[in-house]
This record gives C-alpha cells, structure tokens and sequence, in this order.
C-alpha cells in the first residue's frame, strides 16, 4: 500500500502517484501516474488540471476503469450505462513513450526531462527519470527488482551515465513494500513452481485464477501455454485487455501496435463453456489460498452443478512464496480423489 504524498523535494512543482492538495502549497503545473492500482490514484478523480503524464497502457486502461459497484448495478440494469471513473479525465492524461527522454515545459524557461522505464509490476506500470540543471531523480513507484531487472536498468543506455558513475542521482523515491532482508522467488521461479503442481491435476481441469486486481497476466500466459488451454475473462478484463492492442492506421497489412508484452496473448483468448472441472486458486498478498472444485457451470449460477463456493480448504501460506501453499493444494486434491 503507497503511503507516498506525492511531493518531490528536488522538483516542488511537480506532483507523483498523488493528487490531494497539500496546504501551505502552490498547485503543482505536472503531475505523474506510474500505474493504475488504487493506492496511487488518491485525489485523481477529482483533479481539474493540470496534466498528467503516464504510459500509453495506463491510460487506456485508466479511462475504462469501472469500480466494482457500478459494474455490478450495469449488469442488473439499476445503471443503464457504464460508468467509468476516470474517463472525464481524457483531456488531461498524456501518454509518455518509454525509455525515450522527453522534454516538458513546466513554465517558461523552466524544463525537465522525463524518461520512463517499465516497473516489472503491472501492464503499464512505470519508473520516472527526471532530471533537469541541477537536479536528478528516479522514482519507481511498485516494482519488483529482480536481478534480470535491475541487471537490465543498468545496461540501459537512457540511465548508464548514472549506472557508471559519470553522474549522481540526488535521490531515489524507492518502493519499500517489502524491505525487509527475505528471500522472494522470482516471478519466473514461481510460475515454474506452480506449473509443476498443476501438472498434477487431470487433464479436463479447468484453472480459475482469482486475481484480485492486475499484475498476474504472466501467470495466466504461462498456465495457457503449458496446458494449451485458452484463456477466460470476465466481459470487462476482456475490454480492459483489448485496449492495449490495435491496429496502425497506416499499415495496409494492419499490424498490430502492442501497449504492454501481455496484450497479445490477453486479448486474443477466450474460453468455451463447457461443463468440466474447475479449480479455483485464490491468490492473496495476505498469505491464504483458498482452494475450491467445481463444475464449469457453476460459476455461471447453472444449477444442479457442484457449489462453486464450497471451500476445500484453506491454507495459510508464507507471504513470500506460493511453494508450501500449492504442496498442499496438490495434497487435499489426492486425498479427494482417494
């Protein structure tokens, strides 16, 4: 959960992942969104000016962001159009290219240069370089900093001045969430782990991954490609997705322009309804997997199906990695059937 207010002492002009006013100070003249998680959007809804410069996969994505109330009031008809949070926002939202300095006028005779690097979290999720004269800094918002990423930051040729020595960064506003000295898996040693134990099920299980909110596309990508299955998301996801590929306009072969690595794959799957065996994986930064079967049908209130919310049990599992969770989820799954 971001605790950051928004404020960078080397540039008070400008404003990051923040967008309350702070009293005693001038209204900012830039403003910065790294990603669309809601612990970074506090006070954007009702942000008048002035612009805010992001990814082009977080802003498609942040304009067709419905919060889960009014999605459900949409579907049951009390809404007879969607509601999208942020789309009034459309005007102000200036998408930024990545590893490409880029120069913004923040008053006359007043310029920074902003550079934008993937953060390693979330399609569109994004660290800033801004430099100017006198000052330099890096924010990374959420990242995760694998020894692949931050290996790859250094060899960067937009950052290797800093990476070499040449040049010192003032500050970095660095993402503490897990600061303590724990030994996490990597994202690839973890989907490796939990492609092991899926393998374990019959061959008609269908897997529902419950993600919470977005970051988890890898794990969906990898699980299609394993088990050569497609993908199912929900209308909304499907949409959401959609919006981070399209075509050129130019192109007289129409090639697709791809706003984050995952858009292909998650907006070229979908998934049959046929009735067959589901498994239900919930995922929780909290360290609990609730493990849950069912038929396909049932998520989709058929009845007569096996109830889609009866729990096989729940498991509580090290914040840190999902190995010991899925042993046990491997386990309970052979004690049923035996």
């Amino acid at each position: 959960m971001s605790t950051f207010n928004g404020l960078v002492a080397e540039f008070p002009d400008i404003r990051i992942d923040f967008f309350r006013s702070h009293a005693g100070r001038r209204p900012p003249v830039a403003c910065f969104l790294s990603h669309i998680h809601s612990d970074h959007l506090a006070g954007l809804e009702t942000l008048r000016s002035p612009f805010v410069y992001c990814s082009a996969a977080t802003r498609e994505m942040l304009l067709r962001l419905e919060r889960y109330p009014c999605r459900v009031n949409y579907a049951k008809g009390i809404l007879e159009a969607r509601v999208q949070t942020y789309k009034h926002l459309k005007n102000l939202l200036k998408p930024l290219p990545l590893e490409t300095p880029t120069t913004l006028e923040l008053a006359p005779g007043s310029h920074i240069q902003v550079t934008l690097f993937d953060a390693n979290h979330c399609p569109g999720a994004v660290m800033f370089l801004i430099e100017d004269l006198h000052h330099a800094i890096l924010y990374t918002g959420d990242i995760r900093s694998e020894p692949w990423f931050v290996n790859s930051i250094a060899r960067n040729p937009t950052v290797i001045e800093y990476t070499s020595g040449l040049k010192t960064l003032d500050k970095i506003y660095l993402d503490t969430s897990f600061i303590t000295d724990v030994p996490f898996q990597t994202k690839a040693e973890g989907i490796a782990e939990l492609l092991r134990k899926v393998a374990l099920y019959p061959n008609d299980t269908i897997f529902h991954i419950q993600a919470w909110t977005y970051g988890y596309e890898q794990v969906w990508i990898a699980l299609s490609k394993a088990l050569k299955s497609r993908i199912h998301v929900d209308d909304y996801k499907m949409r959401m997705f959609s919006s981070l590929t399209g075509k050129t306009s130019n192109d007289r072969f129409g090639s697709s322009v791809h706003l984050c690595p995952e858009a292909p794959a998650l907006a070229g799957y979908t998934c049959g309804n046929t009735p067959t065996r589901v498994v239900s994986l919930e995922m929780s930064m909290f360290g609990f997997i609730v493990v849950k079967e069912a038929t396909f049908a049932a998520w989709f209130g058929i009845p007569g199906s096996f109830p889609y919310n009866q729990s096989l049990r729940t498991f509580k599992v090290a914040r840190i990695s999902l190995k010991s969770a899925l042993a046990g989820v491997a386990t309970t799954w052979n004690e049923m059937r035996n």
